[in-house]
């Protein structure tokens, strides 16, 4: 990668932020949760009542965790009880589910269409799927991930307070990239490109050596907002690698001494220019990483710095994540399912959340969208972007739970367009309510809202449980479980958690199939959707066949990656999960059915 050294942080000008803004210094960066990736993340559990349910005389003050839906009605046991694994009732996915203002939300009516998800004896491929597979299948994957690996990007990893960041979630081939860090001494910036490696997990791309480290101007604090940026000058000018795969690459600061002292993750997109696509996008939950990411002492869940306010309202790209070194979420639920996708030479391009918004047209052309983990926060377009891909005929598959939760804007900041993420998670709170309801950043199956995510991802989320659960089959004859040898009532040990969602019947697409339903012991649920009441908690996967012909599945767990490769700490409250073969099959048949197709014999 080549590279333009930029001025000496020590020298480096920047004007002061103009007032309210206040100055914090570089040493309250500090306030951050510590221990990198524990068993149980420690950003479970905080206070996050929005304020508009706090003004509801009965509601409980209870966690941010805690204040999530049943997903479920009253007497959905018997409900599902009647219609086995098949939901018939709802309205067919994609007409909208937007609600008037306040008032309530009653069972809609509706029937089933002529084709909704296929048979569970079926072998046949949804129709109308974008585009069809070319007749050679595409091998770059396997011979990207045949070259020499180098295990070192994850070795030695060591706290010697050096921070560094890019400000972008993503880039383009031949882009300029900007690392700005802030520390003492020199570093070598070793850029790697993820995936299996023949186990090594990685391939070093370019090497950076040499590289300065000094001081950085203090970050800046708006007190109104809870906005942290720190505006840091560049400590290297660098382009993003033209010719390599898309991907997620990590830059590795490593001291003289060897010692990994800052990890800054940046997904590679694919080449806008490029007449070929590949059938499947892998997309990284950027969003949801920095609405958790809490250097400086402030994030969605939590605010250390300003007086009066609970949380932060806006967050910002420009600057480093606080936990696992600065590369956040990463390793522990996207890397596991990445290192499973190019071990399997599944032929696949990657982007961010945000590239939906900031780069729509890369969803064109695909026959399979694929997320894994946690991607909670959306901004409309996003979301409707993939709307229009369902509608369009491209399938969808949901590796997560608690997926499009939250409604949120972009706004452009110094580190450039669409830098800042705006949630103020209370409709009375935002700004804008008043002349764009709609786009109100509160949950958005609330007021005024009233846009549940169930007709797009076909269950919501239901709540945090409090350890592992394991997965419980239904629908057996499904073709998901193709050669798996489950049967129903067959238990799949701790693929259920950290979170769950589970099936709303009223909001339920026509065709419906329920393929799991797994009991969990979870924190209490109380509904937040008006004419719900709380329900047991039951965790439940679902697949639905849209009217374009698309077909989408949400498995409704964070953990469905940790069955798939036995990287990095797959536990959740002491309980870990095993890498499970049936899970590998299971994940198989949705790309060879969805995807791009069998990978032969």
């Amino acid at each position: 990668m080549g590279r333009r050294r930029g001025a000496l942080p020590g020298v480096c000008r920047l004007s002061p932020p103009p007032s309210p803004l206040r100055n914090i210094s570089y040493s309250r960066g500090e306030f951050q949760r510590t221990g990198g990736i524990a068993s149980a993340p420690a950003d479970e559990g905080k206070p996050g009542l929005d304020e508009d349910a706090a003004r509801e005389p009965a509601a409980p003050v209870i966690s941010r965790r805690r204040l999530l839906t049943a997903g479920v009605l009253s007497g959905t046991a018997a409900a599902l009880a009647a219609c086995g694994s098949h939901v018939t009732i709802g309205t067919p996915f994609p007409t909208t589910t937007r609600l008037p203002s306040g008032g309530p939300i009653a069972t809609l009516p509706g029937s089933p269409p002529a084709s909704g998800s296929p048979a569970p004896s079926s072998s046949v491929l949804p129709p109308s799927l974008p585009p069809s597979l070319p007749p050679n299948r595409d091998t770059s994957m396997a011979a990207e991930n045949a070259q020499h690996g180098d295990p070192r990007w994850d070795r030695g990893r060591a706290d010697r307070g050096v921070r560094a960041y890019l400000g972008v979630a993503s880039v383009g081939p031949g882009q300029p990239l900007a690392l700005r860090a802030a520390g003492i001494g020199t570093v070598d910036v070793e850029w790697y490109r993820l995936g299996w490696y023949h186990g090594a997990g990685a391939r070093l791309v370019s090497v950076d050596r040499g590289v300065r480290l000094g001081g950085q101007p203090r970050a800046s604090l708006d007190p109104a907002t809870g906005l942290i940026e720190c505006r840091w000058a560049p400590v290297l000018s660098s382009t993003a690698p033209a010719g390599t795969k898309s991907g997620m690459l990590l830059a590795v600061l490593r001291t003289p001494a060897g010692q990994s002292v800052a990890n800054v993750p940046v997904i590679l997109r694919p080449d806008p220019t490029d007449p070929r696509r590949a059938p499947v996008l892998f997309i990284s939950a950027a969003s949801t990483w920095q609405a958790y990411n809490s250097w400086g002492g402030s994030d969605f869940y939590t605010d250390l710095v300003t007086s009066g306010t609970p949380r932060a309202v806006k967050v910002s790209f420009d600057r480093p994540y606080a936990l696992d070194a600065g590369a956040a979420y990463l390793r522990r639920w996207e890397l596991p399912f990445i290192r499973w996708l190019e071990r399997n030479g599944r032929d696949v391009e990657y982007v961010a959340d945000v590239d939906l918004e900031r780069n729509p047209s890369l969803l064109d052309q695909r026959r399979l969208l694929v997320m894994a983990g946690h991607l909670e926060y959306w901004s409309r377009p996003m979301r409707e972007r993939l709307e229009a891909a369902v509608a369009g005929g491209t399938n969808v598959a949901f590796l997560t739970a608690n997926e499009v939760y939250w409604q949120t804007r972009l706004e452009d900041g110094p580190a450039g367009p669409g830098s800042r993420i705006v949630c103020y998670k209370s409709a009375s709170a935002d700004p804008i309510t008043a002349s764009r309801p709609s786009d109100a950043t509160t949950r958005w199956r609330q007021p005024p809202v009233n846009d549940p995510e169930a007709p797009l991802v076909g269950e919501m989320y239901g709540s945090v449980v409090r350890t592992a659960a394991d997965w419980v089959v239904a629908g057996r004859r499904h073709w998901l479980y193709e050669g798996t040898g489950l049967r129903d009532g067959d238990a799949i040990t701790n693929l259920v958690g950290q979170e769950f969602d589970t099936l709303y019947p009223s909001f339920a697409n026509p065709g419906t199939v329920v393929l799991a339903r797994s009991p969990v012991d979870a924190e209490p649920m109380v509904t937040d959707v008006p004419g719900l009441a709380p329900g047991l908690p039951v965790h439940n996967s679902t697949i639905y066949t849209a009217a374009s012909g698309a077909t989408v599945f949400a498995a409704g767990t964070f953990q469905w990656s940790w069955a798939l490769d036995a990287y990095g700490n797959r536990t959740y409250q002491g309980a870990q999960t095993p890498v499970d073969g049936r899970v590998g099959r299971m994940t198989r048949n949705l790309f060879d059915r969805l995807g791009d197709g069998p990978l032969g014999p």
